[in-house]
């Protein structure tokens, strides 16, 4: 066997009289890994692409691989292995599949393996179908009186699974093996598909909304497109290779988006093709995924994202491979789902930074790639947002792909914003931290029978612990920011390594136990609330709390129930939520967003406040909006109060084309890191001297601009010094290539690491 660091696209050659097959392992201690096989004789023409096959390794024995690919030829020295067996005849992906694989490993600067790790669960080739015996009726004959009665009502209810059955009827499996070496009945083994949507209780059916006023018009606009589309694509004289067809719906929230997605889907299943529907989080995929199940039965829908079971993953990727569903909704995961037939692809809430993932590697973003999914499958890509990405709002703008909503769903109004400034009011305020008038508001909606949502865009208790006698934080040994005081777990704990101490009793720095907590996280703002209105019901949502399988669901169920007085969370409660009897929200800190050294901290800020607002008065009930700030004035602010995008948008805009920012510009951020300070600096200085002498070599320098190198935001992380290099490349394609071109030939030495990052989400 021989190890293989990259595929080259004729390993994806569909003949199978090749030589070799390539599998992919996963080897403890080693990780995911491809090495090259013989294939025996008997095995050449039947093994095939995205096989589970058995094939030796070392002391280990016989383990479990995927075939991924084909070549004729190993270096001279290497004697490979033979392939034992396949053990499964039914491919789990196709060739295609794994040609955009290796285009996300190109795009993105990584290795395919790499890539396929991310995509494919391993855990796959473990897992067989669950199985189950099952019992149907024959007949009569030689059957004794007792028997008689066992016969008549698995006669009335037809084919049933054995257990339940032999429960139901009261009898044992004697008797039954009785009955089935008479011929009465007939015992067969059923594969059962283990559904991921059981666990959403989906009871009844919903028709389709019929579409007005703007839902209407941007539909009828969106579908035009789409035929206009269609008939340049089909045209045989047109000998142009054309890209993909991407549009923007953007619509103020609750202008009722989801409805047109609805209509379009149903057009896209009635041409007899398939539909992929990505929401940024696990949560909101949960209830994106209860309506579709409503509206086109849960038959046709199926759900994929990290927290449904290996043995759920394992029968929605055979039913999506065997071209089985219809409509597959997920999280940004899901865009690595095998769904054939692709007739449409919708990303709502496209904004949201959920859609990228920042590490490990492959650092992809979903939007991105579903764009390569759009054109590998010749379908339109739908984007959603009532607050877009700059970049996409700027393409769809100047493409004449941009349809907007810019009222809610039949003119409802849009909750009045009212601003708190802190500085005037943080004396009267509980604990500083939650002015009077919202607290007068919380009690006025809470007498109404009415629910609240509370916003502060920090988990844990609080943000930092200082010693008051010499001014000391509390910082993570490892990494350069302060601990987070979890007042639930006594604990104090880093979000970025995990690590955690007890609280200390004195000051490290001078002795002192004047050590205090500070700044505001949601367990406080939890707490406040609590004390406030103790007779109502407070619960939290953040990420400390969906730590059981479904916890999100359960958690959303009983807000949208009434169970819930008061939902205090993290951003995640800003996105999707749909309820009612919402009628007041409230930002604890509205300025936390705007604060950070980043390009995009003034659209993330404005997005976060726009999207929460959403979420007030989005039923019969008037509802009101409280943002509590320092900084009253400032413009992002200001637009979000008035839910205002264009006003935002052009304001930023200005911005981005002064300094090349995207969408002038797509930028390429290199992180270079070490345990020795020293070690990462002088590498990083080194990549940014060799790449800025390649670019004035080749004359481009005004068009690829290097910055840096620099110590990162956040200076150390996990023990590891940081320094970043940002790469402005206003060449596009041409421009990417050349960057991916140099850095392959980059070689780190062993103690010094390279992440590459593109398209980076922030520059921290």
């Amino acid at each position: 066997m021989s190890e293989n660091k990259l595929f080259d696209t004729d390993l994806f050659a569909a003949e199978t009289s090749h030589k070799y097959a390539l599998a992919l392992v996963n080897i403890k201690g080693l990780g995911v890994k491809t090495f090259s096989y013989l294939i025996p004789d008997d095995i050449k023409d039947k093994i095939k692409i995205g096989q589970a096959i058995l094939v030796p390794f070392g002391r280990q024995g016989l383990i479990n691989a995927f075939c991924v690919g084909f070549s004729n030829y190993l270096p001279e020295e290497i004697r490979a292995k033979k392939i034992n067996k396949i053990l499964d005849e039914k491919p789990l992906f196709s060739i295609e599949y794994l040609k955009l694989l290796e285009w996300v490993a190109n795009y993105y600067c990584c290795d395919l393996v790499t890539v396929l790790n991310a995509a494919i669960p391993m855990k796959l080739i473990e897992k067989a179908a669950k199985t189950e015996q099952a019992i149907e009726f024959v007949t009569f004959d030689g059957a004794t009186k007792r028997q008689t009665a066992v016969l008549e009502l698995l006669q009335k209810m037809g084919k049933t699974p054995l257990v339940a059955f032999e429960k139901l009827a009261k009898t044992t499996r004697n008797t039954i093996k009785k009955l089935d070496e008479l011929g009465c009945v007939n015992i067969t083994t059923e594969e059962i598909y283990r559904n991921p949507l059981d666990i959403l209780n989906i009871e009844t059916t919903e028709p389709l909304y019929e579409l007005e006023g703007e839902q209407k018009t941007a539909y009828e606009g969106i579908k035009k497109k789409i035929t206009e589309y269609e008939i340049i694509r089909q045209n045989p004289d047109n000998d142009s290779v054309l890209p993909p067809l991407s549009i923007l719906l953007h619509g103020v929230t609750a202008s009722g988006k989801t409805e047109v997605y609805f209509k379009l889907i149903d057009d896209c299943i009635k041409s007899g093709k398939n539909v992929l529907f990505l929401a940024p989080e696990i949560a909101l995929a949960s209830q994106l995924t209860k309506r579709l199940a409503k509206k086109f039965g849960t038959r046709d829908v199926a759900i994929w994202h990290s927290s449904i079971s290996e043995g759920e993953r394992y029968d929605v990727w055979q039913r999506l491979y065997e071209d089985d569903i219809k409509i597959l909704a997920g999280a940004r995961s899901a865009v690595f789902a095998p769904l054939k037939n692709i007739g449409l692809i919708i990303i709502d809430e496209e904004h949201e930074s959920a859609y990228k993932q920042t590490n490990p590697a492959p650092r992809y973003d979903a939007k991105v790639v579903a764009q390569k999914l759009a054109e590998f499958h010749n379908c339109p890509l739908i984007l959603g947002s009532a607050t877009p990405d700059i970049s996409v709002y700027y393409r769809a703008l100047n493409s004449g792909n941009l349809f907007e909503m810019k009222h809610r769903y039949r003119n409802a109004p849009i909750a009045p914003v009212t601003v708190i400034n802190m500085q005037e009011h943080s004396r009267a305020a509980y604990k500083s931290v939650i002015s009077k008038p919202l607290q007068t508001a919380i009690q006025e909606t809470l007498a109404q029978k009415q629910q609240v949502i509370l916003l502060i865009n920090r988990r844990g208790f609080s943000t930092f612990t200082q010693c008051k006698a010499c001014g000391h934080v509390i910082e993570c040994p490892n990494c350069a920011i302060p601990m987070i005081w979890h007042a639930k777990d006594q604990l104090l704990k880093c979000h970025y390594c995990n690590h955690i101490e007890y609280f200390p009793e004195f000051c490290p720095q001078c002795g002192s136990d004047a050590l205090r907590n500070s700044g505001t996280g949601t367990q406080k703002i939890e707490q406040y609330v609590k004390d406030l209105f103790p007779e109502n019901n407070v619960e939290r949502i953040d990420s400390d709390v969906l730590v059981r399988k479904g916890e999100h669901i359960r958690l959303l169920e009983r807000f949208q129930k009434g169970d819930i007085d008061i939902l205090v969370g993290t951003q995640m409660i800003a996105k999707g939520l749909d309820n009612p009897n919402v009628t007041l929200v409230g930002v604890i800190s509205a300025d936390a967003s705007f604060n950070l050294p980043d390009f995009r901290s003034s659209e993330r800020g404005f997005q976060l406040l726009t999207q929460v607002a959403g979420r007030a008065g989005r039923g019969e009930f008037t509802g009101r909006v409280f943002f509590q700030t320092f900084n009253p004035e400032f413009y992002a602010l200001e637009s979000a109060k008035s839910q205002n995008y264009r006003a935002f948008y052009e304001k930023e805009i200005i911005t981005r084309e002064e300094f090349d920012y995207p969408p002038y510009s797509r930028i390429v951020r290199l992180i270079v890191s070490s345990l020795n300070n020293f070690r990462a600096e002088k590498a990083a200085a080194e990549i940014a001297l060799s790449l800025c002498t390649i670019i004035e070599k080749y004359g481009i320098s005004d068009r690829l601009e290097v910055l840096g190198p620099s110590p990162c935001v956040i200076e150390r992380i996990n023990s590891y010094y940081r320094f970043q290099i940002i790469i402005k490349n206003k060449l596009d394609l041409k421009g990417h290539q050349f960057i991916s071109s140099f850095l392959s030939k980059v070689i780190m030495p062993k103690d010094v690491k390279l992440a590459v990052d593109v398209d980076p989400l922030d520059i921290l």
